[in-house]
């Protein structure tokens, strides 16, 4: 009996042995990887960052070079040209510059926002030509408030809306959806009619540069997808998500591909105080529509 006690106890000293060796090299593993995500997060940034002067010299010097005038049309059509493409860089600089910094560990500025849905009617008032352009509407569904970078929080919906217009079929309606839950998450999404995404490419939706005109099957909207768009508006997306606490999510199925973020800071929104009837009886408050509705003006096309 002694014996086979003491046979156990060595074999079970034989395990924890090995189950510590395979934790301890887990551990190793994932430092890293720890440490190789932070060393390209790095270079990025320092080759974003090195970047920034050349490129503001280049644009100065060639409005400069346009505003000086004497050119011959057809040099200046090639120089503004290339103006636009400077811009175009340094723009995708700035957003290379952000996203290092959010993977970095950088965390969003809260404030609060009393109304997410008037923050997205900023949104979408903005957008108004390409949608009015792509013979869409946009509807606003629900409502919530919350502590967060409101900045941010628009640029976010902003490339989703921008999305999802490039994929949208005409004459469909967007739905820019916002569900405050549990433990203050909120979230925020926008959905579009088109294409569907293979459930297999949903995942890498999020990626820096991933481009995902290919996994919607439709070369009329591979051909509105191309050009400027690089494929960092959804990492952008990823990142404000991430600065708020939050995560991505994407699903497309059924016609409909939603694309979205959660994030904490939600709050619960002011109650509703009831009139007495008397007062009521007067006076009666009209009732809030449940969603939002813009419509574009009928295109002329």
């Amino acid at each position: 009996m002694r014996m086979t006690v003491l046979s156990s106890l060595r074999s079970a000293g034989g395990l924890l042995r090995t189950l510590r060796q395979r934790v301890d090299q887990l551990t190793a593993t994932l430092e890293r990887q720890r440490r190789s995500c932070a060393q390209r997060e790095a270079f990025s940034a320092n080759v974003a960052h090195e970047l920034r002067t050349p490129l503001t010299t280049l644009i100065a010097g060639t409005e400069l070079t346009l505003r000086e005038g004497g050119l011959p049309p057809a040099a200046a059509d090639r120089l503004g040209d290339h103006l636009d493409e400077l811009r175009r860089m340094q723009g995708i600089v700035g957003d290379m510059l952000f996203l290092s910094r959010a993977y970095g560990g950088q965390r969003a500025r809260r404030q609060a926002v009393e109304s997410l849905a008037a923050l997205a009617r900023e949104v979408t008032d903005y957008h108004e030509a390409a949608l009015e352009e792509a013979g869409l509407s946009v509807r606003i569904e629900g409502d919530g408030t919350a502590e967060v970078d409101a900045a941010l929080l628009k640029r976010a919906l902003s490339n989703l809306i921008d999305n999802a217009t490039r994929y949208a079929t005409p004459g469909s309606a967007l739905r820019v959806g916002i569900e405050p839950g549990r433990g203050g998450i909120v979230r925020l999404w926008v959905a579009n009619r088109g294409p569907v995404i293979p459930t297999a490419r949903l995942p890498r939706l999020f990626d820096r540069f991933y481009r995902a005109e290919s996994s919607r099957g439709s070369q009329a909207h591979d051909e509105r997808a191309s050009g400027e768009h690089l494929g960092l508006g959804l990492s952008i997306v990823d990142a404000v998500a991430r600065m708020h606490g939050g995560a991505p999510f994407a699903r497309s199925d059924d016609g409909e591909t939603r694309i979205g973020f959660t994030l904490t800071g939600g709050r619960r929104m002011a109650a509703y105080t009831a009139r007495r009837p008397e007062a009521a009886a007067h006076d009666a408050p009209a009732s809030p529509p449940a969603a939002a509705t813009r419509s574009p003006p009928a295109s002329s096309r």
